[in-house]
């Protein structure tokens, strides 16, 4: 493939995953342009960085010439530029299989999990360009020291967060792999955990021969999963088995500091700054682990790890006003919402309040009936929790399904603090009644409640 030569278009080029593709392709020298329905932080990056992007989509958009149409799982059918393309016969390709071809002269270092993936990805990327790599990379989360997802270094290494929402992970060859942990999710996409399984398998079964794979072996399963592939596979956490086994743990103000013996019984100790809880020990550890396995500094690693400031909607600070701390959270599956709200109860606040919208009617359906019991019992640390109506992230509403349903879900289980407030216009005057100095507010979920964070703090302040 000549990249100075070869044209891309991407159809919905204003997310976070899209976006960073088409950022660096466009570094790599490929003419870019791409279109979406309306405009974002991430259209206007990339206008700055001079590529061609179309608010609102038609066929006309797609350049003349021989193009490559890059698409997500999310384009629909009818969508006027796709049928163009394929009108022109023009090739299309799935997003993940340009991730792939972006990343065809470089070491690809993948990070897949249901959880964490994105922090720990943006760990390891964060933490081999402080050591001096300058990796190239490719995250589904804004990196705070960076204030983008995305950036084209001039080393060896290709940090890409490797998702599995849709199985395209799979097109991926990386030339070595992190797994953080497999739970239920996605199931539009999957019909059941043997499916998901299958499918990490398969992601790992195309790891390079000599290539490290790096598991959660507090996870067994997926310790399991892993092995069965015929794989050289090396586990890191908490358990006494695992390989590189977290051996102590020590909170230091929002952050832990740690202690990691890796799996030729070195220790090292390192500290995650801006990430309570101890699923960002467990991440940290992914990270040195894979940098030990890779016959890179570790300790120099270790040192590194610790200036790593974090990711965006990752328990990511808004601010503080009137005694009340505002931290906006993309926690959305049961394990996500517990973990956070565990790390946040060990912290020094009087009560932790959450607000914490659904995403998507179809997910709220599917999870308030197979994962009942574990969004019933997601919630129970928190002190208080309200719920705003449903995200819909463009899907038709479902005749019943409402942050009620949520509601139903949590106080059917016994938390007695939990309230529907429907209308977002009253969001944010019933957290101001809730919330009093000394206590934290989390909004929460994978929509646009993170808007709600900085007006809730603006109002605070008043």
């Amino acid at each position: 493939m000549n990249s100075e030569q070869e044209q891309l278009h991407f159809i919905g080029v204003g997310g976070v995953g899209m976006s960073g593709i088409a950022r660096v392709a466009h570094d790599q020298g490929m003419a870019v342009s791409g279109s979406d329905i309306k405009e974002s932080r991430y259209t206007k990056q990339l206008r700055d960085a001079g590529v061609t992007v179309f608010i609102g989509q038609d066929g006309a958009n797609i350049p003349d010439g021989d193009v490559t149409v890059v698409v997500s799982t999310a384009i629909l059918e009818n969508n006027p530029e796709l049928i163009e393309a394929r009108r022109r016969n023009l090739p299309i390709v799935h997003r993940a299989q340009m991730l792939a071809r972006l990343g065809r002269d470089l070491d690809t270092l993948a990070v897949a999990g249901t959880h964490g993936k994105t922090t720990t990805s943006s760990m390891l990327a964060s933490t081999l360009d402080a050591m001096g790599y300058d990796p190239t990379f490719l995250i589904g989360g804004i990196v705070r020291a960076y204030g983008t997802n995305a950036h084209s270094g001039r080393g060896r290494s290709y940090v890409v967060e490797a998702d599995e929402s849709d199985k395209s992970f799979t097109y991926l060859s990386p030339a070595a792999a992190i797994v953080t942990n497999i739970e239920a999710d996605h199931l539009d996409h999957y019909e059941g955990l043997d499916e998901i399984y299958a499918q990490f398998a398969a992601f790992l079964s195309g790891v390079r021969e000599d290539g490290p794979i790096v598991v959660c072996g507090d996870d067994p399963k997926l310790a399991e999963v892993a092995r069965g592939t015929g794989r050289a596979v090396t586990t890191y956490g908490f358990s006494e088995d695992c390989d590189a086994r977290i051996l102590a743990t020590e909170a230091q103000g929002v952050g832990t500091r740690f202690t990691l013996r890796l799996p030729d019984g070195r220790v090292v100790a390192s500290r995650i700054k801006q990430n309570p809880g101890l699923h960002n020990v467990s991440n940290g550890a992914a990270v040195l682990t894979l940098i030990s396995l890779l016959g890179l500094d570790v300790d120099l690693a270790a040192e590194k790890l610790q200036e790593f400031a974090g990711v965006r909607r990752r328990f990511d600070l808004i601010g503080e006003a009137g005694g009340v701390t505002v931290v906006d959270d993309y926690a959305h599956h049961p394990t996500e919402i517990a973990a956070t709200i565990k790390a946040a109860k060990a912290l020094d606040f009087n009560r932790v309040h959450v607000l914490f919208q659904p995403h998507r009617y179809s997910r709220v359906a599917l999870f308030t009936d197979i994962m009942r019991d574990e969004f019933g019992s997601a919630f129970d640390e928190a002190d208080t929790v309200t719920f705003m109506d449903v995200y819909s992230a463009g899907e038709a509403p479902v005749p019943g399904v409402t942050g009620k349903t949520f509601l139903n879900v949590v106080t059917d289980h016994g938390h007695p603090h939990a309230v529907f407030v429907p209308r977002r216009i009253d969001v944010v005057p019933h957290m101001l009644e809730v919330a009093e100095p000394g206590d934290l507010v989390i909004t929460m979920g994978a929509g646009d409640v993170t808007a709600i964070a900085p007006q809730l703090v603006d109002e605070l302040g008043r």
